[in-house]
C-alpha cells in the first residue's frame, strides 16, 4: 500500500466512526433545552446566574459512534453557578440539592419516564426520544481568586505559556463529591475541577491545523462544537478509542480510559500534515510513556489530579488498569500500522472490521483507496 493509500484508509475509517448528523443535531437541542431551563425566570436557581457548558468528547470533537447498536450516547455536561454560591455559604450537598431541584423539575416537564440519577459528582437523565443519551450534569462554582491563583503559579512553574496559563486557571472550578468526609457541611476543602480549561489546553495542542478548534464562549449556555472539519489529532484520538473498544469488547469495565488516551495523544502529539504521520508520532509518545512504568498521567489544566490514580488501587490492581494500558498499546502499534502493509483490498477490509469495527465491503475500498481486491483461490 502507497503512502497516499494509507492515507485515505484512515479518513476512511474516521469517516465511519464519525457521529450521524442527526445525534449532533439532538444532542445541540436538548443541551440548550436544558440551558434555557435552568435560566427561565420561574428557576430557583436564575439569581445564581447559572452557566451551562460541555464537556468530555463532544466538547473535544473525539465522541464516536457507540460500538453496540441501540448503545447510549455519552452527553457530559457541567453547570456552574457563578453567583451567590461560594464554600463559605453553601455546603456541597446544598449545591448538589440545587441542581438536582431543577434537573428533576425539568425531568418531569420533558415527561422523561426514567428516574433522575444521583451519581458522586453529577447527575443522570436517560433521556430517550428516538435517539438515547445519558446527559450527566456536574454541579459546580467558581473557584475563588486565591485558588485561581495558586493554579496559574504551578502552572507557570511548569513551563506553560503565562496567557495560557491563566486562561485555564480562570476557568478552574470547586464540584460536588458525595464521598468528600464534609459533604453535608460548611467546608472549604471542595474538589477543584477544571473541564474548560482542560478544553483550552487540547485547543492549544492542536497546533497550526486550520481544522475548527474548540470555541468556549461565554454566555448563559455555550454553542455544543459541531465538528464538520478535524484536526489530525482528533482523528488519532478517535481511531484509538475505537480499536481500544473492539479489544475489550468482552471487558469493558477493564479498557483503558478515554481521558489518559486524550491527554497522552495530545501530549506526543506535534503537528502534521497527515493523520498517518499524527499517529506515528502519538504511538511514539504511548511507548516512551510505557517505557517509563509511570503511574501518572496529570491533568494539565489541574496538576492536582491524577487521571491514572484508579491503577493503584484495589479496583485497579483487580482489573489490571495499568497492565491493560500497557497490553493495549503494544497491541495498536501492530493493528494500526499493518493497515498500511496490506496490498489488497480483501484483507483490508478484513483488518478493518477486526481491529477498527469498521464495515467496508472490498470492492468500496477498491475504489476509494485504489487496493485490487484479492484473486479468488484457483
Amino acid at each position: 500500500m502507497t503512502a497516499d493509500s494509507y492515507e485515505k484508509t484512515l479518513k476512511l475509517a474516521v469517516e465511519a466512526l464519525e457521529l450521524p448528523d442527526s445525534a449532533y443535531e439532538k444532542a445541540v437541542s436538548r443541551y440548550k433545552d436544558l440551558g434555557e431551563w435552568f435560566g427561565r425566570p420561574e428557576s430557583s436557581i436564575d439569581v445564581n446566574d447559572p452557566h451551562v457548558f460541555a464537556q468530555g468528547s463532544f466538547a473535544l470533537g473525539t465522541a464516536i459512534r457507540p460500538l453496540l447498536e441501540g448503545e447510549r450516547y455519552d452527553l457530559d455536561l457541567a453547570c456552574k453557578l457563578r453567583q451567590g454560591v461560594s464554600m463559605a455559604t453553601h455546603s456541597e450537598y446544598d449545591l448538589k440539592r440545587m441542581g438536582g431541584k431543577e434537573l428533576e423539575g425539568y425531568r418531569e416537564a420533558r415527561q422523561i419516564s426514567a428516574p433522575l440519577e444521583e451519581k458522586h459528582r453529577r447527575w443522570r437523565l436517560e433521556y430517550q426520544d428516538g435517539m438515547s443519551f445519558h446527559m450527566d450534569v456536574v454541579p459546580c462554582i467558581p473557584v475563588d481568586s486565591g485558588q485561581r491563583q495558586m493554579l496559574n503559579a504551578e502552572l507557570e512553574n511548569r513551563g506553560m505559556d503565562r496567557f495560557l496559563a491563566k486562561a485555564i486557571a480562570d476557568d478552574s472550578v470547586n464540584i460536588t463529591d458525595d464521598r468528600a468526609p464534609n459533604y453535608k457541611v460548611k467546608d472549604l476543602n471542595w474538589q477543584l475541577s477544571n473541564p474548560e480549561g482542560y478544553i483550552e489546553w487540547f485547543k492549544s495542542k492542536q497546533k497550526s491545523e486550520s481544522s475548527a478548534g474548540v470555541v468556549v464562549a461565554r454566555s448563559q449556555v455555550d454553542e455544543m462544537p459541531l465538528y464538520r472539519r478535524k484536526t489530525n489529532l482528533q482523528r488519532c484520538i478517535q481511531l484509538l478509542k475505537r480499536h481500544r473498544d473492539i479489544m475489550f469488547k468482552e471487558d469493558p469495565d477493564s479498557k483503558p480510559i478515554s481521558i489518559i488516551i486524550t491527554t497522552l495523544a495530545a501530549r506526543g502529539y506535534l503537528g502534521g500534515p497527515s493523520i498517518a504521520s499524527a499517529m506515528e508520532q502519538i504511538l511514539q509518545s504511548f511507548n516512551q510513556f510505557c517505557a517509563s512504568d509511570s503511574n501518572e498521567v496529570l491533568n494539565p489544566a489541574n496538576p492536582q489530579e491524577n487521571f491514572a490514580d484508579r491503577w493503584g488501587t484495589p479496583e485497579g490492581q483487580r482489573l489490571r488498569l495499568k497492565q491493560n494500558f500497557h497490553t493495549w498499546v503494544r497491541q495498536a502499534n501492530i493493528d494500526i500500522p499493518r493497515l498500511a502493509d496490506l496490498v489488497n483490498s480483501t484483507n483490508l477490509a478484513e483488518l478493518l472490521e477486526d481491529k477498527l469495527g469498521v464495515r467496508m465491503s472490498a470492492s468500496t475500498l477498491e475504489s476509494k483507496v485504489g487496493l485490487a481486491i484479492a484473486a479468488a483461490p484457483i
